[in-house]
């Protein structure tokens, strides 16, 4: 239910943002109001109490944000407030994200490292994936220190796997289905 909920508020408020020319100023608002509540535990716990008056939570909300966001985002965010969806706030902004960049013709690409990605090597990423696609890339970067090295890549339905941690595996296949030498 959750997942299309979240699709509902996101197309919405990209609809919304489109016909006032605001894509990127709500992407932006909206990204930065789903951290803030994230981060702030009561700041949240007053949005998702039941027992807080609505004009409270809109005023905590229009204080916090207002001159900050668009409208646009300011509408959403106070509508899923109103209707005690306070917990769908990050995967409406990660879905209208996800959106803006579908409907740019923008290629997302979710990149796994075992350590952070520096700027000139993010930069190699895109500009390699940006020639290969024919497209602008966005990266999505995760990191995951059980892979040990290098770099794994989904997009565009497929996976370029680097990572030693894959490499290793296909090396310990290959020695396990390999006759026990040692006689020339």
């Amino acid at each position: 239910m959750s997942d299309r909920a979240a699709e509902t508020y996101a197309r919405s408020l990209f609809d919304l943002a489109s016909a006032s020319d605001a894509v990127d100023a709500v992407d932006e608002g909206l990204r930065a109001v789903a951290a803030a509540i994230r981060g702030h535990a009561g700041m949240r716990e007053a949005l998702a109490d039941p027992g807080v008056p609505v004009e409270k939570k809109r005023a905590i909300l229009r204080d916090a944000f207002g001159e900050a966001v668009a409208p646009e985002t300011l509408s959403l965010v106070t509508l899923i407030v109103e209707r005690g969806r306070v917990d769908l706030l990050g995967e409406v902004a990660a879905r209208y994200a996800e959106i803006a960049e579908e409907e740019r013709g923008i290629v997302a690409a979710e990149v796994t490292t075992a350590i952070e990605l520096t700027d000139s090597a993010r930069a190699r990423v895109v500009e390699k994936l940006t020639s290969a696609l024919g497209r602008p890339v966005t990266l999505r970067e995760r990191v995951e220190p059980a892979m040990l090295g290098g770099i794994r890549i989904k997009v565009a339905g497929r996976v370029l796997d680097g990572s030693l941690s894959s490499q290793l595996a296909s090396m310990r296949a290959a020695l396990s289905t390999a006759g026990a030498g040692g006689e020339a």
